[in-house]
């Protein structure tokens, strides 16, 4: 059964003495005053207030009723309630031939005060229980299938709709996790107006993490709409440095934590890969984020030797740019010189070169490809 706190009982009280001009009383469930206009009246019990949750209706007392009930005053008292249960009794001070005619609209009133708290605490309720379930998706160190599907069917969410995740990150590297987490929080309370986000969570310090129906396409280069409204609520708020990444569109209940560990990966890919960008998608960095998984492996370490190598004799930096500008060109040899402004055999010099350091010759596809993984993984260790 729903109880009517004494936070609740006193806004109603104040509410409906400025409207009619009478002391009210708020009684609990057991006709005890919780909250009332007269203050030397809280806490008491009012004879008047148990005698209508008995009758489950009105009890009028009358001035010559007074001497002979105990803790009333002459008034009208009608019980309140809440999906056909008594939760209480609502009462104005006053002679009832007075005061009556306002009996109905305090009794509307307060109830339908209970129902918007109620409403309220419910969707809080959900509010936490979404954010429950997002967190044991991302957190769980192995599948719960079964129980995530347990857990979707209570919230009502349906999972057979495509989702993505999108993972917002805070950059500013001298900030303390207190202040880190006020403005975590401060970001969510500004997200949470946003209809479409589904469910949301704070992952730690620097991080929130949310999910939402996949319903946006985007022209290649070109930030999605709802993206694009995130960003502009946060800067609008002063809320950066950020970066935000997008991850792939799944459905399902294993789906949701592959919509996280995308956006996840995508993000770490991105700021080694593109760190001047703010947003990442990861339909951009497909290939990058294959890397995220082994970079931490004793194959990512014999691979990035032969990056390294190249680090190492390019004291300028030439034969780098000249190999990104390579593989970004797709090896068309004009492309790449009018890139780098330099005349083709200066291209074809470099490209040797970095053949003799590495043993991989750019112009073969399966040494340009262990070059590009290596130069990712080398990225993703270093970033």
């Amino acid at each position: 059964m729903l109880q009517v706190t004494q936070e609740l009982a006193q806004a109603i009280v104040t509410r409906m003495m400025k409207v009619i001009g009478y002391n009210v009383n708020v009684m609990d469930e057991h006709g005890y005053i919780i909250a009332s206009g007269d203050k030397k009246r809280l806490h008491q019990k009012h004879e008047g207030a148990v005698i209508a949750i008995e009758r489950k209706g009105r009890f009028e007392v009358y001035p010559e009723d007074v001497t002979r009930l105990v803790g009333v005053q002459a008034g009208t008292n009608l019980i309140i309630q809440f999906q056909n249960e008594i939760v209480g009794v609502i009462g104005i001070t006053g002679d009832p031939r007075e005061v009556t005619k306002y009996g109905e609209l305090v009794k509307m009133t307060a109830e339908m005060f209970l129902e918007q708290s109620y409403l309220l605490e419910q969707a809080k309720l959900d509010k936490r229980l979404r954010e429950d379930f997002l967190l044991s998706i991302i957190h769980s160190e192995q599948q719960n299938v079964t129980l995530w599907k347990e857990q979707a069917r209570r919230l009502q969410i349906d999972l057979s709709i495509k989702r993505v995740a999108v993972v917002i990150e805070l950059m500013d590297k001298g900030i303390s996790d207190d202040r880190a987490y006020t403005t975590l929080r401060q970001m969510v309370g500004l997200l949470e107006t946003r209809d479409t986000i589904e469910m949301m969570a704070i992952k730690n310090s620097k991080q929130i993490v949310l999910v939402k129906e996949s319903r946006h396409y985007r022209d290649e280069e070109a930030i999605c709409e709802g993206v694009e409204q995130i960003l502009s609520l946060l800067k609008n708020q002063l809320i950066t440095p950020i970066k935000i990444s997008v991850g792939k569109a799944f459905s399902g209940a294993e789906g949701l934590r592959h919509c996280y560990e995308s956006a996840q990966d995508t993000l770490i890919a991105g700021k080694a890969m593109a760190p001047e960008l703010t947003v990442y998608y990861y339909d951009d960095f497909i290939n990058e984020t294959l890397m995220v998984s082994v970079q931490d492996s004793w194959k990512s370490d014999e691979m990035i030797k032969v990056y390294k190598n190249l680090i190492n004799l390019d004291k300028s930096g030439e034969l780098q740019q000249t190999l990104q500008a390579y593989m970004i060109e797709e090896g068309e040899l004009h492309r790449v010189a009018k890139r780098l402004i330099i005349h083709r055999n200066t291209l074809r010099y470099r490209l040797q070169r970095i053949h003799d350091i590495t043993g991989k010759d750019p112009k073969r596809i399966s040494d340009l490809i262990s070059l590009q993984f290596a130069m990712w993984l080398y990225k993703l260790k270093t970033e």
